[in-house]
Formats: structure tokens, sequence, C-alpha cells
């Protein structure tokens, strides 16, 4: 391969790269680049292309999956690719290689009053991963997804050739998606390299555009009685919002219980609660007693509710809503589960027909399963986790997961909001847009990577 990039063939150093969060096992591959600038990147896609060899991305292995998962071929590793080029205070846009994480993106942009809007739980995880799968997170009630927020990408082809990708025009905010090719009549062809799940193109540079840092913003745990008091109090806000209101997430009673053993204080004997996150502008200085009046009406108080007003308890607040995900995550590695959890969104109106479907289903007599329903609820977006315990349970889990899909579909939703399809995801798609839809998903693949050699297996199989 010439003197420029050299491929790392130990194994040892390989087996660190073949796991992410989806708990997905039995990935391997023969040769792992960690190329240093675009020029190198583009030699391995030469390389790759040239001998059909199946080249798959990985960035921090962050996904829930097994989008970053080889099964034979190569991996490319962005992890060197993580300069950021340029911050413009002016234009409020950072130019920034794929391989530069979020946490790294909000240090560099905060002296200059910007941040980076969309709000993926974990801050390790990186841009370019997050393009990939349009990724979210809880503040994409207010901001929308990763896609909201992308100015331009530069992207290497496995013919050599490099596309060079501005936006014209603001993108159409509607459902939230991260299910297969991006498509709409009249798109921008950066569209549809954002969500594409590593299976086009190489993306390595990225333009994001940065907003002006908020003055101050309120944070607020409060617990309800009831879920149906959870569910009335996010309608009613979401309602009377002025667009000031960040997110809304959702926690159900098991998501509690789970979270108790961390944080006793939470009062046990409510079945539900909601975080909210709001900016505080001149429009709303009468937030507390605004806050107070809805609860009141949902049987719950600011008195039992827990309060972010200064950083000490913001920081709190939010280490108490990023356990959720980690806890789930220790579940699933210590009863050695591929992640079983749903990433479903449906569209406005529809959200209590889809909530009830759930309960519905959850609660009938012959179902036993743990199970742990959480997350945005501003944008009709919750995460179903279920955690079988043994074969039976299972099968029990994979079809419910599929009754969850068929519902969401029936109602115009999606079968993944934020996570993408990846590998452990395929068979929901192929509910969501049929057979002949995939296969227009191909016939583009085939156009942009005629070897198949990129992303095999994510999204949808070659044949």
């Amino acid at each position: 391969m010439g003197n420029m990039l050299k491929k790392i063939t130990d194994q040892s150093i390989i087996a660190g790269y073949l796991e992410d969060s989806s708990n997905l096992t039995g990935g391997s591959a023969d040769g792992l680049y960690l190329p240093q600038n675009e020029a190198e990147a583009k030699e391995a896609l030469l390389e790759c292309a040239a001998k059909k060899e199946p080249l798959t991305f990985s960035a921090a292995q962050t996904g829930t999956t097994g989008g970053c998962i080889p099964f034979g071929g190569n991996i490319l590793s962005v992890q060197k690719l993580n300069k950021i080029i340029e911050i413009d205070q002016i234009k409020k846009t950072a130019l920034i290689q794929s391989g530069v994480t979020l946490e790294e993106l909000a240090k560099a942009s905060a002296p200059y009053g910007l941040f980076y809007a969309p709000d993926p739980t974990e801050k390790s995880a990186t841009v370019g991963g997050n393009v990939n799968t349009n990724a979210s997170g809880g503040r994409s009630y207010r901001f929308g997804s990763t896609r909201d927020h992308i100015l331009g990408l530069k992207v290497l082809l496995t013919s050599g050739e490099r596309l060079e990708l501005k936006r014209k025009e603001s993108p159409v905010r509607g459902l939230k998606n991260a299910a297969g090719y991006y498509a709409r009549p009249e798109m921008e062809l950066i569209d549809l390299f954002i969500g594409q799940e590593g299976t086009l193109g190489f993306i390595s540079e990225i333009e994001v555009s940065l907003l002006p840092k908020m003055a101050d913003t309120f944070e607020l745990v409060a617990f309800f009685k009831t879920e149906e008091g959870a569910l009335g109090f996010v309608e009613a806000a979401k309602k009377i919002d002025d667009r000031s209101i960040n997110f809304f997430e959702y926690f159900d009673p098991n998501t509690l219980q789970m979270l108790g053993r961390s944080y006793p204080h939470i009062p046990l004997e409510r079945e539900a609660a909601v975080y909210v996150e709001q900016e505080l502008t001149e429009r709303n200085q009468n937030y507390l007693e605004e806050w107070e009046k809805l609860l009141i009406a949902h049987d719950s108080s600011l008195e039992e509710a827990w309060i972010g007003s200064d950083a000490k308890q913001k920081e709190q607040l939010r280490q108490f809503r990023h356990a959720i995900p980690e806890h789930i995550n220790e579940l699933f590695k210590e009863h050695h589960l591929v992640k079983m959890a749903t990433d479903i969104a449906v569209p406005e109106g529809k959200f209590r027909e889809m909530f009830n479907y759930y309960n519905d289903q959850l609660k009938a007599e012959s179902l036993k399963l743990f199970y742990i329903k959480f997350g945005h609820i501003g944008d009709n977006h919750l995460h179903v986790n279920l955690l079988p315990k043994n074969e039976a349970e299972i099968v029990l889990a994979k079809g419910l997961i599929l009754r969850f899909v068929k519902k969401a579909v029936e109602l115009g939703g999606t079968v993944s909001a934020e996570h993408g399809i990846g590998k452990i995801k395929r068979d929901y798609l192929l509910e969501m847009y049929g057979e002949n839809g995939i296969e227009r998903m191909r016939r583009t693949k085939k156009k942009y990577d005629p070897q198949g050699v990129l992303g095999r297996g994510n999204i949808f199989t070659l044949e």
C-alpha cells in the first residue's frame, strides 16, 4: 500500500474495535486503518475497492445498532481525524474533521459564546458518527436533529472522487427520523449522506452551524401520581411553549424503580416523572408561577419537584438523566444480551395511541418481561427497553418489538428516530419501506459504492 498508510493486522489491537453499545458479538476484521489525514483515508478506500474487501467505518463506538462492527474485511477508524479546523465567530460556524467529539466541539465553541445544539447523551460520540446516523438527543424537541445543523460535508467515494457538498436551503423539519436513506422530492445531495451509516462514502470534513450560548436555563424534574398525569402535563406545556423549552424527558415507573437504588430520595409512590429544560428569556420571567400552575393542574407540585437553578443542581439533574442509559446498558452487558430496545417516534397527535399500545402490550397477562419506557416525550419518541432473562423471553421480546414497529408504521411513524438501523434493525426497516423501498436504497448504494464494500451489512444486505 505504498509508504503512507500502514494497515494494522495485530488481532489484539483490532479486538478493541469489534464492539459498540449494542452488545452485538461475533465481529471480525483482517485489518485496521488509522488515517491521520484525508489523503490516507482516500488511500484506504481505493485499496479496499480495488481488492473488493469490505471496509467498515468506526468512530467512538457509542452506537447502539452494531453499525461500526465489521463481519470480515477492514476497519477505518476516525480517531486520529480529530482536528477543529476553524471556528468562525461571525458566521457562527465550525469546520471540523469527522473524528471531533461533541465534548471537544463544545469546549472549542464556548470561548466564542457559541454552542452546537444537537445534544446526544454520549458526549464522547464523534460529530462524524452523529452525521452518519442523523443522531438527535434531548434537545431535538427545540433544535431538531443533526441534519438541521449541517452546512457542508466533504465526502470521499471509493472511486477516489471527493464530493464537496454545501447546503443551499434549510432542511424541512418533519418527523424525527434516522431510518434508511433520506428521500424527498427536490432534495439536496448533502442530505443523502446524512444518515447513510457509512454505506455510501467516507465523511472527512463537516461544517456545522453554531448558536449563541443560552443566557441561562431552568431545569425541573417533576413527579406524578400517574402516567396519565405526566402525559397531560407534557401536552399542556407543549401547547403554551414559546419555543423556549429545550426538552421534555419521560421516566416510567420501572425507570424510577431502577434508579431508586442510586437515588433513594426518588418519591417511589409516584408513577412517573418528567424532566424539563427551559431557556430563560425576557418573555418567560414568571416561569416559576407558570410551572406551578401546570403541575397543580396535573396532580403534582413544585414542592416535591427537583429544581435545577444553579450549576451544581443542573449537573446533578443531568447525571440523573444520563444514569438511565448507563444502568440499562450495564444490565444488557451483565445478562450478555444484544440490546433490545425501540427507537420509535410517531407524528404529533398519534403519541397517545402509541403510548397506550405500549402499555396494553407490556402489561398483558402472559408477559412478565422487565421493561423500561423512557426518553424524548416532547418529540413523541420513547425508548422501550426489554430485558429478557432466558431464551423463551428473548423470543417473546422480539415478537413484542416487532408488534411495536408494525404499530408505529401504521401510525405513520419511524422505526428509528435517532440511533440508525445498523445491523440489528434491518428487519424493522423492511417493515417500514417494504422490499421495493429497500431495493431503491440498494440501487442508490450501487451508484456511489459500485463494489459494495462500504458498511457491509448496515441498513440492508446487498442481496
